[in-house]
């Protein structure tokens, strides 16, 4: 079977992240790193926006509400705060808009047929 894979270019896509810092991260915290400067630049960097920015109580100590011009670039950031070695957990999640999905989904179930049908 073949499948094409086609690349899309997005305009600009809005991300989640989570993280939950390790030891090093929390000692960098504690001894004064400004975070919410530091992702203010990696947003302009990575050609991007925060819309919000946060500390939190929870498994979670931060999240960052920002947007990107495409999911590559989310996807970039990502593997950048990752590799930074200051987290022990960190997801990234693509906000996205419902009625596409749903349309989507209402034609493909016109035409699909399960594999036990």
């Amino acid at each position: 079977m073949n499948i094409e894979i086609r690349e899309e270019k997005e305009m600009s896509i809005r991300c989640i992240m989570m993280g939950s810092y390790n030891a090093e991260g929390a000692k960098g915290i504690i001894g004064g790193s400004d975070r919410m400067a530091a992702v203010k630049t990696v947003a302009e960097v990575a050609g991007g926006s925060v819309n919000f920015a946060s500390f939190m109580r929870g498994r979670m100590d931060i999240i960052v509400d920002f947007n990107v011009p495409d999911a590559a670039t989310a996807m970039g950031v990502m593997a950048a705060a990752h590799a930074s070695g200051t987290f022990a957990s960190l997801e990234v999640h693509e906000c996205i808009d419902n009625g596409p999905v749903v349309a989507a989904a209402q034609r493909i179930m016109k035409a699909y047929v399960p594999a036990n049908a």
